[in-house]
């Protein structure tokens, strides 16, 4: 009997068509299955429940809005991502997760990936699910406002 190798299944969230599709194809040269890609955070939120993903690629500006509420939706839900965030600012709650500029290679990307299912992502708990760490409160620039729960 013949097995097939498990296929992690990668998120990919990007607005844009042909970055979107390359990416496509790196991770699912790489032995990757590919949820997407999706141009906007809600369509890409409404794909979690159906399918949740083993590891994700977000970009942080998606079609109509930001990808950081997708990011906390994913850290709340223990599933590690990577940020394609150019030189956008980051939210220092994010200051853990990997991130890529505009412009990589494919190499660099299918291994952060790998390290990220390994669980070497750095993810942890989006930290105001319980409304932060030890006593004193959270700044608010510290995450998002959809990560307040």
């Amino acid at each position: 009997m013949k097995t097939t190798p498990f296929a992690p299944v990668v998120l990919v969230a990007e607005p844009q068509a042909l970055p979107g599709l390359w990416l496509e194809d790196v991770l699912a040269d790489a032995g990757c299955t590919v949820s997407g890609p999706y141009g906007t955070c809600a369509d890409a939120l409404a794909s979690l429940d159906a399918a949740p993903p083993d590891c994700a690629v977000v970009s942080t500006d998606l079609n109509r809005g930001s990808g950081f509420p997708l990011a906390c939706a994913l850290r709340r839900r223990g599933i590690p991502f990577v940020l394609i965030a150019g030189t956008a600012p980051i939210p220092r709650a994010f200051a853990d997760v990997p991130r890529f500029d505009r412009l990589f290679e494919a190499g660099a990307m299918i291994g952060t990936v790998a390290a990220c299912r390994g669980g070497h992502g750095g993810t942890r708990a989006c930290p105001m699910a319980k409304g932060g760490p030890g006593p004193a409160p959270l700044a608010l620039d510290q995450c998002p406002t959809a990560c307040r729960v």
